[in-house]
């Protein structure tokens, strides 16, 4: 994805909106997974399944302000572009037990419109299925499948021409207690991302993944194991030319590690996993990264009102928005919460990372080898809940990014700008369930 700062034309606004209506049918293994949870569904005997409308269905309304300082995330060479929009979201959420099914299905439309900045008004949703399934007593698992359509973020593009972004995520996975002492795990995972910004179509990626983990269970249900994971990642709109350094089309990674879960103590636990990671290009050898990831969250809550989760991490590439880039990110999180009282909550998250550009061999989300961003994010939200079915939300965040690259000079300028910036963004949301 291009790092520099460019003009939106109507020509490049209309070739988004017909990339938008234009997206390509999902393919057959996520219609295969979606139309299983849906006739799993349809086992439901009726009379059983209007029993389970009683506080099992549960729609909601919400309608949510927000203004952001800098919409594009321009650096700081430029003037930002400030605006202030509003989202209106409906939805739904069932969770509906069957003997020992449970049927899990969530689903929200978004409509966002902007004050200045019209040309990133968007329609958008969230959908998840969930069917978690559950044979005799030693043999368990779930098979999900999940869809979002939203505006990728301007941190890595910082251009005025918006994305939309359809990430599509199909998962089956399964548990066997070989042992009472013994467990053996399995799963298969699929994603799919796909850019409407016609520029970003070599940014497409679909991703396959398999797993197995074999851990020891002790009797207070604390387990450490061993796993393996093979990935093999395909960007289907890049094409590779022999002799050509810039673009590849595919790649497999290989992964070993040990996988923890414990109860640290009665107020605390731990879940970790360590990789050693093998990254290895279908036809540029160069590119082949070896090293070792490591991603821990420890939870502890002292009382009734207060937790604080802790993550630390050393991962590739987590988030969607460089998921096409094999970067590197080192850092810590904190997320603290403390129940006020009754109706009010007060949470926080605090980020501080570090991204490390290992290099994207499409080169087409600024992922030069070398780059290295530092991101620094706080966000603090206050809950008020009058009511069961009303919940007021406020909601402030600010995020400073500092890197050692800057892009490429544009026609007639000496220099290039930085993808240094700093964003303050504050909300007040209003939902109502029912």
């Amino acid at each position: 994805m291009p790092s520099k700062v460019s003009t939106k034309s109507d020509e490049d606004q209309a070739s988004v909106t017909r990339g938008l209506s234009t997206q390509g049918r999902a393919s057959l293994c996520f219609r295969i997974v979606g139309m299983a949870v849906a006739v799993a569904g349809l086992f439901l005997p009726a009379t059983d399944a209007f029993a389970l409308w009683d506080d099992k269905l549960k729609l909601f309304a919400e309608e949510k302000i927000t203004h952001d300082d800098n919409v594009f995330r321009f650096s700081r060479d430029l003037d930002p572009v400030g605006d202030t929009y509003h989202t209106t979201s409906l939805g739904f959420s069932l969770d509906a037990p069957l003997s020992r099914q449970r049927f899990q299905v969530d689903y929200t439309w978004n409509a966002t419109r902007f004050n200045r900045t019209t040309e990133l008004d968007f329609d958008g949703h969230d959908a998840r299925a969930i069917w978690l399934w559950q044979l005799g007593n030693d043999l368990s698992g779930q098979l999900g499948y999940a869809e979002t359509l939203s505006l990728a973020s301007f941190a890595y593009i910082q251009t005025r021409t918006p994305d939309p972004l359809k990430t599509r995520q199909a998962s089956l996975k399964a548990a066997f207690l070989v042992t009472p002492r013994w467990r053996l795990q399995t799963g298969w995972s699929g994603l799919e991302q796909t850019n409407g910004n016609p520029l970003l179509h070599g940014s497409d990626i679909n991703i396959v993944g398999s797993d197995v983990a074999l851990s020891y269970v002790t009797p207070a249900n604390n387990s450490v194991g061993l796993s393996t994971r093979v990935e093999d990642g395909r960007f289907p709109n890049r094409e590779f030319m022999p002799g050509s350094s810039t673009l590849d089309n595919a790649y497999r990674q290989y992964g070993t590690g040990i996988v923890v879960d414990w109860t640290v103590t009665g107020v605390s636990r731990l879940t970790a996993r360590g990789d050693h990671i093998r990254r290895r290009y279908e036809n540029l050898q160069n590119s082949d990264v070896d090293g070792n990831t490591f991603l821990a969250e420890y939870d502890w809550k002292p009382t009734g009102k207060f937790s604080l989760a802790a993550t630390a991490r050393r991962d590739i590439s987590p988030y969607q928005d460089v998921q096409s880039s094999f970067v590197l990110v080192k850092g810590v999180s904190l997320r603290p919460k403390l129940d006020v009282t009754e109706k009010i909550d007060v949470s926080g998250v605090f980020d501080y990372s570090y991204l490390y550009f290992l290099g994207d061999p499409g080169l087409v989300s600024g992922g030069v080898q070398g780059r290295v961003d530092r991101v620094r994010a706080a966000t603090a939200t206050v809950s008020y809940r009058p009511v069961r079915s009303l919940t007021l939300l406020v909601s402030a965040q600010r995020e400073v990014r500092s890197s050692n690259f800057v892009s490429p000079p544009v026609a007639g300028a000496s220099t290039g700008l930085r993808v240094d910036y700093v964003v303050n963004v504050i909300s007040i949301s209003a939902r109502i369930a029912f």
